[in-house]
């Protein structure tokens, strides 16, 4: 089961606008050599927007972030819980409606699937002892 990223419309106001204006500025500048230099930038930089997803893939959870990767194995997933919005923290998620995954002591991840509810009963079928949040327990019912 493939789950794209939610996308808030300010992230992508925010990676397109720069994308555009780091295309554009080069060319009305007249300075050719400097688009072949931002044009890697900005395929990377949409390459994020374009390539961010949760596959669940028997009892594995792989994230795809751009060209980031990270797989959890679903079974040490224990406690998921609705993450605070913070613009200013780093996670694999083009929202800030995201959910936190916790695994074991130190591994903790933050991700924004579109559709929170599927997603959930899809972990929940691989991982019946997943603790979770209330809001997020109510949801599913």
């Amino acid at each position: 089961m493939v789950f794209p990223s939610k996308k808030d419309q300010w992230i992508t106001v925010l990676l397109w606008g720069i994308s555009i204006i780091g295309f554009f500025i080069p060319i009305i500048t007249g300075n050719g050599l400097s688009i072949l230099l931002i044009l890697p930038l900005i395929v990377f930089l949409l390459w994020f927007w374009f390539v961010t997803d949760y596959r669940i893939i028997g009892e594995k959870l792989k994230i795809r972030y751009g060209p980031v990767r990270q797989t959890i194995n679903i079974k040490e997933i224990e406690v998921v819980f609705q993450a605070k919005k913070n613009p200013l923290a780093a996670a694999p998620a083009l929202s800030l409606d995201r959910i936190v995954l916790h695994c074991g002591k130190f591994n903790v991840t933050s991700i924004s699937p579109l559709d929170k509810q599927q997603f959930l009963q899809a972990l929940i079928a691989i991982n019946p002892h997943i603790k979770m949040e209330k809001s997020l327990k109510q949801s599913l019912s």
